[in-house]
């Protein structure tokens, strides 16, 4: 599906993303980029992980009686899962810092 090299560029392009929505949004509103970061990134999460059409919650619907195909994966983890939580980890420990 991913070969890591294309897999880190699309999470550090959505990473820049969410920082460029979250400084348009505290500049827009005068809040500080630290708060609307951490909760860019939260709605980001909330979005990332809001998926049902997966084989893992095809084995949970079907209490473990599903059968995955050949060489499917129950577990990937998509970029904006990544980068968002990476998001979240930096406004958190800069709200530390800071």
């Amino acid at each position: 599906m991913y070969d890591i090299r294309q897999y880190i560029g699309n999470t550090v392009v959505l990473l820049i993303i969410l920082i460029v929505v979250s400084a348009l949004i505290g500049w827009y509103f005068a809040f500080q980029i630290v708060n609307v970061a951490f909760i860019v990134g939260a709605v980001a999460l909330l979005i990332s992980t809001s998926g049902l059409s997966n084989e893992a919650h095809l084995a949970m619907k079907t209490l473990g009686n599903h059968v995955p195909r050949e060489g499917s994966k129950l577990l990937s983890l998509n970029p904006l899962l990544l980068s968002s939580l990476l998001l979240l980890i930096i406004s958190f420990l800069y709200a530390l810092i800071v």
